[in-house]
């Protein structure tokens, strides 16, 4: 389950797997929190947004391919504990890491 959803199922009117969508930001901070920020776009809604996920309480951490611009193909976040995060790459960075809670943390719409 991931906190604050509702934040961007509203806005969106579903949770996306943010297909295409660029990661803005990622940011590891001790003891185990994870902060990723990613740019997406709904193109047949003509809706935009940065929203902001962070993860805590990680562990089991595996990312590779870490480049200067890096898109998402897919981003799956299981509902069962631990929460399994799971980073599929259209190119730069994929991989996966386990987390007790994950959260919106914030939502920026863009006009």
């Amino acid at each position: 389950m991931i906190a604050h959803a509702d934040e961007v199922e509203s806005y969106f009117g579903y949770w996306p797997l943010f297909c295409d969508g660029k990661i803005k930001s990622i940011a590891f901070i001790q003891p185990g929190t994870i902060t990723l920020v990613i740019f997406y776009i709904d193109a047949d809604k003509q809706k935009e947004a940065e929203v902001t996920l962070t993860f805590s309480g990680v562990t089991e951490v595996e990312l590779s391919e870490l480049r200067s611009e890096n898109v998402i193909d897919a981003l799956h976040i299981s509902e069962e504990l631990p929460i399994q995060v799971t980073l599929e790459a259209c190119y730069g960075l994929a991989g996966g890491f386990k987390c007790a809670a994950a959260e919106v943390s914030y939502v920026l719409k863009k006009p």
